[in-house]
């Protein structure tokens, strides 16, 4: 059980981690410096750094569905105000952990290039299957998932460069307008 918990806690100060600096900075070193354990200690929990990193990826998302998905059958747009607020409430302090890790793994190659497109592709699945179960099929649910992803990762974007939270208000203005097209 102590176990359990000791690799929950190390998992999520290597999503803080990546969320900050990238999935690339989270090496077994710098990990166990922030944790203050030795490099042997970590070990026993990941293999490699490739391990360490698709176990965050795993802890990223858990706590993405915690925030964002769950419950699951309240309505599209209750689904992507969570959605917002989990960005807003910067429940990673680096803002979502697939944004910045997507962007610095897009033009690689490999399981850890592989598991966060996926876990984009979750993404914008949850909101297209929200999209279906609200409205039906009509309309070309795939596209309007996939431009309300962008509204939310670009109101997300936006306020990690400019710190200015307005860019929520607008984020959640622009979801209203593309839903009202939906």
């Amino acid at each position: 059980m102590r176990g359990h918990r000791l690799r929950g806690q190390i998992l999520r100060r290597a999503g803080d981690l990546a969320s900050i600096d990238g999935l690339e900075q989270v090496s077994i070193a710098r990990l166990a410096a922030a944790m203050e354990m030795s490099k042997s200690g970590l070990y026993a929990y990941f293999t490699s750094k490739q391990d360490l990193q698709l176990a965050t990826i795993d802890a990223a998302w858990a706590i993405f569905a915690e925030h964002v998905l769950e419950p699951r059958d309240d309505g599209v747009e209750a689904l992507l105000e969570r959605w917002i607020s989990y960005y807003e409430r910067e429940v990673f302090p680096g803002g979502c952990v697939f944004v910045t890790a997507g962007m610095e793994f897009a033009n690689r190659h490999g399981p850890v290039h592989d598991a966060l497109a996926a876990a984009i592709e979750r993404q914008i699945a949850a909101i297209e299957q929200a999209l279906r179960s609200e409205y039906g099929d009509g309309g070309d649910p795939a596209q309007h998932a996939f431009e309300l992803h962008a509204l939310l990762t670009g109101a997300n974007h936006r306020f990690r460069i400019s710190r200015d939270r307005t860019a929520f208000a607008q984020g959640r203005a622009a979801v209203a307008r593309a839903l009202a097209r939906a």
